[in-house]
């Protein structure tokens, strides 16, 4: 005696019913070894497929990447959209440093041959944001050399506010905090690099 695929599929599951899952577990207990080995095999797909769920990705950042596709969509292709290569909060800080007055994000992105860093923090009951960035060459690990400047934009083009970029790559900006805001990194000889931003979490 041995079960189809449907019946080992809702055994893992628990969705058999206790009378199917009863002559199954009795049939194992027997002693046979080919079902022992259905059973080890099943449980192994069972336990991959609960932890695929963990593998989805954030909503906010699902949003962002359809919102940077749908902007691209609207107006010719003049800018390159940066990759996020780490999140700062994919690793949380432990509960005692979270808790204190000054909360700090750092995101680096990645574009066009450039590493852009960005920290963003802001004092706890305040609505200012401060983004303190820095502009490398990847190519040649040294900080942006040639004229750059960084804009912060709305959706809507609107500019928020702007900065130039020193001579070691680094720059600061400081505005109200808002929803869906994109930076621009524009530096000679590249396509403008654009950064879609969630609000800090």
């Amino acid at each position: 005696m041995h079960f189809s695929e449907q019946s080992w599929v809702d055994f893992v599951r628990g969705t058999n019913g206790a009378r199917p899952n009863g002559d199954i577990t009795t049939h194992i207990a027997n002693g046979c070894l080919e079902c022992k080995t259905d059973h080890k095999a099943w449980n192994r797909v069972n336990r991959f497929a609960r932890a695929e769920e963990s593998y989805t990705p954030p909503e906010n950042l699902v949003r962002l990447v359809k919102l940077g596709f749908a902007h691209e969509a609207q107006q010719p292709r003049t800018w390159t959209l940066a990759n996020l290569v780490f999140d700062s909060f994919a690793q949380p800080l432990p509960a005692g440093v979270r808790s204190g007055s000054l909360r700090v994000w750092q995101v680096v992105y990645e574009a066009e041959g450039l590493t852009v860093d960005l920290h963003f923090g802001r004092q706890a009951q305040s609505r200012d944001m401060h983004i303190l960035g820095q502009v490398f060459d990847k190519q040649a690990v040294q900080a942006l050399q040639d004229d750059a400047t960084v804009e912060l934009s709305t959706e809507k083009e609107q500019v928020v506010a702007t900065a130039d970029v020193s001579v070691l790559g680094e720059f600061h900006l400081k505005f109200e905090e808002k929803d869906h805001l994109w930076l621009s990194v524009k530096s000679a000889g590249r396509n403008p690099v654009r950064i879609p931003l969630s609000s800090p979490r």
